[in-house]
């Protein structure tokens, strides 16, 4: 029996058209979610690389940094450094070895125009034939003397005047201007078709007379002697740096904030994306040496494999189809009760099973998800993944309003979230901290809508556990701040703890001290124990320091057999003298470092105080060290308290 058209069937279009509008509205809300929270974790993600390889740059760059500082030194001194002791130097600093990816050391005089015919025959007694380039007379020269070991002579010729290059000269004034090392901008060379074979920097260090004043930037420009300088080329310089090599990531490097290709200075898939700067990539400010580096990283994996992004297809795919079902089903109910009677018969079935896919999606969800009451937050119901989330069963939270279950580890993330949704009628990407049924902490993302649940308003809040990810970024901010060894701080934590106690210092009219360890004849016992044996010592040696000064003060490693102690608060030299010399007389005594096997050390230690020994951190660490070598050119295994010398730095016949 044919049906019947029904005569307000415009009418009853249009109802139908309005349900399958309201479901295609709801389904895109929900698609809209789950693609949000996607970006959110991709964005965390990206975030938590980025700064962690921005740390590992930053430290390779401080690692540098600290081997121009021992070459520095070697140089102040005003003695003579003979092209074979500076290239023995050179060796026993094992280059290729070390953290720092310094590959070649040089030295860069500052000589005056009465000066040059000395330096220019104690260059060709060295290199016959050599010379000052480019020729011509000029008021200053600044001359590549020595380089160790050689590199290309066409990329640094011996007697290459740096002082004539705008590039490294703008590099070379800030160095001799603030004390500290500075890098040069990008350093190309080119073939004839303009490609890149070689990208990189140079850093300077300056290096002034010994025992000369260096307090304002006169002074220093007046007693400067020259610069140590450290040529790099950035492939190598970036090689072995966790992160640099991999697959999944593409990592580019520019100077300054400009991203093109005249800035570039590194990338690691240049075959696989474009040098142009990507919306894709997750950016990162990098002050290194007085420059300022942009480092641009992406993701090369697509993201449409995320198992975030699957679940918002499913959303989406499901929601269209019950989407037609129900503006469907509204037309069957809008049309005449003959139409109604037999189509509905054949769309319970369907309507059923699309209900019954729904239901499993938001039982399947690993995420946890609550209903509660707009009214009285009084739980209505939660799915699956909340209760292999924190252990609770449906009949445990029911009936029960939120904020007295007992998830909530800080009432302070319980107040928040009831803000939220009394301020806004939703709550978005909130970190809380939750407990778990069996006592275990989570950490999780918490975000809220509102809905309409069997006709009574309520909210539906979604938990992301995000425990995992919390740890990694954690423990990766532990790596970058600590020694891997001894678990004490590393330079890059204790740096930034002496600049904050020397600014709080400064501001109560306190004192504090710095104390530079050094281990005796340390060496030897790797050379005959080996270096597990070492290793075991400098555990134990850090534990007796660690056990030796008070909670608030601070022990860190800064080098193999190196240690600085932070003494935030003293009143003067003495209180510091007593806690260095307790520190000594711990490490004098014999370490058990394996069993039955009993090994004796010494350790000379520097003391500097501040205000008195030095007005910044940089002043103070320097005179904290000169103390220390002074304490090694005086028989070791004492302490000496930082006093002004007049004559050669001690640290040149220091052993």
């Amino acid at each position: 029996m044919r049906l019947k058209r029904p005569d307000n069937w415009l009418h009853h279009l249009s109802g139908a058209v309005l349900v399958l509008a309201l479901s295609l509205g709801t389904t895109w809300w929900l698609w809209q979610f789950e693609t949000h929270n996607a970006e959110l974790d991709h964005r965390a993600r990206a975030d938590a690389s980025v700064q962690a390889f921005a740390t590992r740059v930053e430290q390779r760059m401080r690692a540098q940094e600290q081997v121009l500082r021992g070459v520095q030194g070697l140089f102040a001194v005003g003695l003579p450094v003979g092209r074979t002791a500076f290239s023995r130097y050179v060796d026993a600093l094992q280059l290729g070895a070390d953290v720092s990816g310094v590959v070649a050391l040089g030295w860069v005089p500052m000589v005056g125009a009465a000066q040059l015919p000395a330096y220019v025959a104690n260059m060709r007694a060295l290199e016959p034939g050599s010379a000052i380039t480019p020729e011509g007379l000029r008021p200053e020269y600044a001359p590549l003397m020595q380089l160790e070991p050689p590199l290309d002579p066409h990329l640094y010729p011996l007697g290459q005047d740096m002082w004539m290059d705008a590039v490294y000269r703008a590099a070379m004034e800030r160095a001799r201007d603030s004390g500290a090392a500075a890098i040069t901008g990008r350093l190309s060379r080119t073939l004839q078709n303009g490609t890149d074979v070689w990208v990189g920097f140079a850093m300077f260090m300056p290096v002034y007379r010994a025992g000369a004043a260096t307090h304002t930037v006169d002074a220093r420009r007046a007693s400067l002697m020259g610069w140590v300088v450290a040529p790099c080329r950035m492939d190598v310089w970036m090689a072995g740096l966790p992160g640099a090599d991999s697959r999944d990531v593409s990592v580019r490097i520019f100077d300054g904030i400009e991203l093109s290709n005249q800035s570039l200075l590194f990338e690691s898939h240049p075959a696989d994306l474009p040098k142009a700067h990507a919306s894709s990539d997750t950016l990162e400010y990098l002050q290194v040496a007085g420059r300022t580096w942009t480092l641009a990283m992406a993701e090369q994996a697509s993201s449409a494999t995320s198992p975030v992004h699957h679940k918002a297809q499913m959303i989406a795919r499901n929601g269209i189809v019950l989407s037609g079902v129900l503006a469907l089903l509204a037309w069957v109910l809008l049309s005449d009760r003959a139409r109604t009677v037999i189509m509905a018969t054949q769309m319970t079935t369907e309507l059923r099973e699309t209900k019954e896919h729904f239901e499993l999606i938001f039982d399947s969800s690993p995420d946890g998800m609550v209903i509660t009451q707009q009214a009285d937050g009084l739980v209505v119901d939660i799915n699956r993944g909340f209760t292999a989330m924190t252990g609770y069963e449906r009949s445990d939270v029911v009936s029960i309003s939120i904020a007295a279950l007992p998830i909530w580890k800080f009432a302070e993330d319980r107040r928040r979230y009831r803000k939220e949704l009394a301020d806004h009628q939703f709550c978005e990407n909130l970190e809380v901290t939750l407990v778990t049924k069996t006592g275990q902490t989570i950490v999780g993302i918490l975000s809220a809508q509102p809905a309409t649940f069997k006709g009574v308003a309520c909210f539906v809040g979604v938990i992301r556990d995000i425990t995992g990810r919390k740890a990694i970024e954690n423990r990766m901010a532990h790596m970058a701040q600590h020694d891997t060894l001894t678990g004490l701080p590393n330079r890059a934590l204790f740096d930034d703890r002496l600049k904050q106690a020397i600014v709080q210092a400064n501001r109560n009219r306190g004192r504090l001290a710095l104390l530079y360890v050094d281990l005796d004849h340390f060496k030897p016992v790797n050379d005959t124990l080996g270096h597990a044996v070492g290793d075991v010592l400098l555990k134990a040696v850090a534990q007796r320091m660690h056990d030796s000064v008070r909670a608030s003060d601070t022990v860190a490693r800064i080098g193999g057999d190196e240690f600085v102690v932070l003494l935030s608060a003293v009143h003067d030299g003495t209180d510091a003298l007593a806690v260095a010399e307790k520190i000594r007389q711990a490490l004098n005594q014999s370490f058990e470092v394996v069993a039955g096997k009993m090994v004796h050390i010494s350790s000379s230690t520097g003391v500097a105080i501040y205000p008195d020994h030095g007005k910044d951190e940089i002043e103070l660490s320097k005179n904290a060290e000169m103390a220390m070598y002074r304490s090694k050119q005086q028989g070791r295994d004492q302490v000496v308290l930082f006093a002004p010398l007049v004559s050669a730095d001690p640290k040149a016949t220091a052993i």
